[in-house]
């Protein structure tokens, strides 16, 4: 997956064991969660030298969205399930619930990749997978306030969008949140966000990523009506009597 052969597998092991796959009696096996919360720090530094060298001119509130957006639970979840992590991953978690599982694992082995090979080779390795499964031109292009542009899609469309706060987790700087966007009730995106706006924001880029996905449907062409001749009720007489029609 990442293009390293393991110094330390130990490491790797443990990125890519969730919690839930750490039996009772054996508590002496670690799960991946310290290593998450290392490589989740790791990436952002990764990530932040990568935008400030790819955007020069741009500010800081530019580059802190940019940023955001690229580590977002379900960006990280997207290219976790891009480089197939769930088929070496530990975990007593149905892949058909919708989780975060596959996405702190990727942080985990981030995590590892560091511990393992340093910074450097750390740093090539998640500029290559980014460069490799995303554009950052097109995520450029969803700089603008997401939350609000949705906001005013609705009005325009008479469309009911509605953001709820699902979950809400954690205490002081650990809080965490879960956002859904509701469109006429429907929930057509989800966000997670240590902060309710940044939630919002991260549910609100998920409802245009799904409704680009919605190609619509072609219409089936109205059938043409067959214009009346001069033979067809003579035809219809002989099919019923049992002769071939008479061709002219």
């Amino acid at each position: 997956m990442l293009g390293v052969t393991p110094g330390n597998l130990a490491l790797y092991r443990q990125a890519l064991r969730h919690v839930s796959a750490v039996a009772e009696d054996r508590p002496d096996l670690p799960d991946n969660e310290r290593l998450e919360f290392l490589g989740d720090a790791i990436l952002d530094a990764i990530i932040g030298d990568l935008l400030f060298g790819t955007y020069p001119d741009k500010g800081e509130g530019f580059l802190t969205r940019m940023r955001s957006k690229l580590v977002s639970r379900q960006q990280l979840n997207t290219l976790a399930k891009k480089i197939q992590i769930e088929r070496v991953l530990e975990s007593n978690v149905a892949r058909s619930q919708e989780s975060s599982v596959p996405g702190n694992a990727l942080e985990a082995m981030i995590g590892a990749l560091f511990l393992d090979r340093g910074f450097d080779r750390t740093r090539k390795v998640v500029v290559q997978l980014l460069h490799t499964h995303f554009d950052l031109k097109e995520i450029e292009k969803e700089d603008r306030d997401g939350k609000s542009r949705l906001l005013e899609w609705g009005q325009k469309r008479r469309k009911k969008v509605e953001f709820v706060i699902r979950e809400e987790g954690g205490n002081g700087r650990g809080k965490h949140y879960v956002a859904e966007v509701r469109i006429n009730g429907d929930v057509r995106g989800t966000g997670q966000g240590a902060s309710k706006k940044v939630a919002e924001q991260d549910a609100a880029q998920s409802a245009f990523r799904s409704m680009r996905s919605r190609k619509p449907q072609p219409r089936p062409e109205p059938p043409r009506a067959t214009p009346p001749t001069e033979h067809a009720p003579a035809m219809h007489a002989k099919r019923r009597s049992g002769g071939a029609p008479r061709r002219d």
